[in-house]
């Protein structure tokens, strides 16, 4: 059920025309207006500000305000061309790394380079006698593996009791 005052607030944001209204409250409105001669007062009142905003029309700019808006746009431009010069040209010789990977650049070879070089530390930093063991034992002393899965110590640092 629609409220008068939910009608005020609906025909003051779309208008008098209940078709512009959202769809889900316009058989509501259209109800009410049809029975409710505060809403038929309200549709009347907007009826009247609606005819007003379309007769209304904006005023032409005044030559001294278009004067007034085209030179400070002038001055804007001057100002902003004067600031920020013309930018130098690239020189037309590539360079070394355009020369050698092509127009593809660096980028591409650099993150090839980096992932091979991140490869190559982790095959040899690891411990050499314990790569090939499949002893359950040495596993578990192993205090990467511990710390990796959470088997390390579980006192709390904050814990004042230890303290």
């Amino acid at each position: 059920m629609m409220t008068v005052d939910r009608f005020d607030e609906l025909a003051s944001a779309y208008g008098a025309s209940i078709s512009l209204w959202p769809a889900e409250e316009q058989a509501t409105a259209k109800a009410l207006a049809e029975s409710s001669p505060e809403a038929q007062a309200v549709l009347e009142r907007e009826k009247a500000l609606d005819a007003a905003l379309d007769e209304w029309e904006v005023p032409a700019p005044s030559d001294s305000l278009m004067e007034r808006i085209l030179s400070d746009a002038a001055e804007v431009s001057a100002s902003a061309t004067a600031s920020n010069p013309a930018p130098r040209e690239e020189s037309k010789k590539p360079g070394f790394l355009t020369r050698f990977f092509g127009e593809m650049g660096w980028r591409p070879a650099g993150a090839m380079a980096a992932c091979l070089a991140i490869g190559f530390v982790a095959g040899i930093s690891g411990d050499p006698a314990s790569n090939h063991t499949n002893d359950a034992s040495e596993i578990e002393d192993n205090s990467v593996v511990a710390t990796f899965f959470g088997d390390e110590d579980d006192s709390d640092p904050f814990d004042l009791e230890i303290l």
